[in-house]
């Protein structure tokens, strides 16, 4: 018994250390486990996140209407297909979707407003009628000021970019800054063909996370098949009565008679010893 003890203390002690080497951490969950001899497979999926995709829809000047072959829009919308693809998978799985419309800063703040939240709402029709998404999805919206346009200037080759930017940086109201640049000829017209048409646009942000299968091997002990139980009940081999001797003084002859059973207590066999004791005149008795 001592031996079969300690093979399960080894077989204990094998399987917690293959735990503590593959054991999923503590958000994991279980999706199936199967039994082969002594061997448990476990498989458990470990969930994570942190992972964020973005695509941008670019529009034309006052408009908020979705034309797939505009500027960048057909790699973008083709890389947007590709990764609602990929949901499709059972590891993948999306925690946020954000939309914000823009608007670039030219024209009236009334205009623009209007202008990106309607561009916010053309992409979430899109995304939701295309590829109905189990989440839902946040929108919002914003209207770019002509601060905004520093640091594409500076790194770009407009004409009289000191005296442009000057004009971005000055304190002066959003109307007056447009009318002065407007007078910029050439520095306008570069902001009309590469800079201003890069804020017109939308886009959709997805935060998701795609799971890790973990499979988790741990050793069990073999039960022992039950020791079948013999029913069939032997009986002992008859023992053969044991004899008294009396010798009949008159006669002489020796006559054999068999003793009678008799089962005693354990306060006759004791007084029964006692008596015994007392006439063996102090023979020891073990």
């Amino acid at each position: 018994m001592k031996k079969r003890i300690l093979t399960l203390a080894m077989c204990a002690i094998a399987t917690g250390a293959m735990a503590q080497t593959s054991l999923p951490v503590a958000n994991a969950v279980m999706i199936s486990q199967t039994r082969s001899g002594n061997t448990v497979t476990t498989r458990y999926r470990v969930p994570h996140d942190g992972k964020h995709a973005e695509f941008d829809v670019h529009y034309a000047i006052n408009r908020a209407d979705i034309v797939p072959t505009y500027s960048t829009n057909t790699q973008q919308i083709s890389e947007l297909k590709d990764f609602m693809a990929q949901t499709s998978d059972t590891t993948m799985h999306i925690s946020a979707i954000h939309i914000v419309g823009y608007a670039s800063p030219d024209g009236t703040s009334t205009q623009n407003d209007k202008l990106a939240a309607n561009r916010a709402k053309s992409l979430y029709t899109y995304a939701v009628n295309t590829y109905h998404p189990k989440q839902s999805v946040d929108t919002q919206h914003k209207t770019f000021s002509w601060r905004d346009c520093v640091d594409a200037v500076k790194a770009s080759a407009i004409p009289n970019k000191s005296e442009v930017l000057a004009v971005l940086q000055s304190n002066h109201a959003e109307q007056d800054k447009e009318a002065k640049l407007r007078t910029m000829r050439d520095a306008w017209s570069y902001l009309a063909t590469h800079i201003l048409p890069t804020m017109r646009y939308a886009d959709i942000e997805f935060d998701y996370g795609v799971d890790e299968i973990v499979t988790r091997t741990t050793l069990v002990a073999q039960s022992e098949p039950a020791k079948s139980t013999n029913t069939t009940t032997t009986t002992p081999p008859a023992k053969s009565q044991p004899e008294v001797v009396v010798v009949e003084e008159e006669t002489g002859i020796i006559i054999a008679t068999p003793k009678e059973e008799h089962h005693s207590t354990r306060k006759e066999r004791k007084a029964e010893k006692k008596q015994n004791k007392s006439e063996s005149q102090g023979q020891y008795w073990q």
